[in-house]
């Protein structure tokens, strides 16, 4: 394989990307990365208005992006704005799952319709959204890819004991909405092959973004790579699933923990 070759293998140009959740920490640098790429990107999140900084803030750096206000835990929303996409770009090769909600009151209070919510969204929203670009993906002679963003707390519990100046815990009602879309995405790997659709997840481990320090000591200490990821490390990786570079890759869980999960 020569150089240029290599890299064209991560080029996404005159591809169409929809990245849910994308005004967010993590949401908009997915979306700088696919549009680095050569994607535009769909900047889909709930207000109008983030969606639009977002898109401005792309622009400065030659990303072409198209904003998108939808609430991925409503069918109507959703299917209206697929539609929209399919109007307007043609085609959807990439759909990000990234949107999600977490809570953190104690377990020991929590009301069930908190409970359920984080699952309305998380997993419920992510069930919309895949079936709705699977309408437009399985027509494309090229199929589509699809990444589900789980967590290290799909695949085990959170550690209470790093949690010292945070309250910001996580909550079994977030770590079972993760577990559920890891498994999903196995699950629509298998029975969506025929359609050239690939299926990934990528599950983040802690990301830095000003936690206090008694909790990036603790998280760090945790760590065979002894740190917090930086929320590009997660584009990178996420380019690799979207991309021709992961071809060959459908059905898998890609932990980018600094070794979390390895102990």
């Amino acid at each position: 394989m020569t150089a240029s070759s290599w890299r064209d293998r991560f080029d996404l140009s005159g591809q169409v990307a929809l990245i849910t959740g994308a005004a967010g920490q993590l949401g908009w640098q997915f979306c700088r990365r696919l549009g680095q790429a050569g994607a535009h990107v769909v900047v889909a999140d709930l207000e109008l208005p983030s969606c639009e900084a977002v898109c401005r803030a792309l622009s400065g750096e030659s990303v072409k992006a198209t904003p998108l206000a939808m609430d991925v835990a409503n069918e109507i929303s959703v299917r209206n704005g697929f539609d929209t996409v399919a109007a307007q770009l043609g085609r959807l090769d990439v759909l990000v799952n990234n949107a999600g909600i977490a809570v953190f009151t104690p377990f020991e209070e929590r009301p069930f319709p908190e409970f359920m919510r984080v699952l309305e969204v998380n997993v419920g929203g992510t069930f919309l959204c895949t079936q709705a670009a699977v309408r437009i993906m399985q027509t494309q002679a090229g199929g589509g890819r699809i990444v589900n963003i789980g967590s290290i707390y799909g695949v085990v519990s959170g550690d209470p004991r790093i949690y010292t100046d945070c309250d910001r815990k996580t909550s079994e009602a977030y770590a079972a909405s993760k577990a559920a879309i890891i498994q999903m995405m196995r699950y629509w790997a298998v029975h969506l092959a025929k359609y050239r659709i690939r299926v990934n997840a990528l599950s983040p481990g802690g990301v830095f973004d000003g936690q206090g320090a008694d909790f990036v000591r603790n998280y760090s200490g945790r760590t065979p790579l002894a740190r917090m990821a930086q929320a590009d490390e997660l584009g990178d990786a996420l380019l690799f699933l979207c991309s021709d570079a992961s071809s060959y890759v459908t059905g898998h869980n890609l932990l980018v923990d600094g070794g979390w999960t390895a102990w």
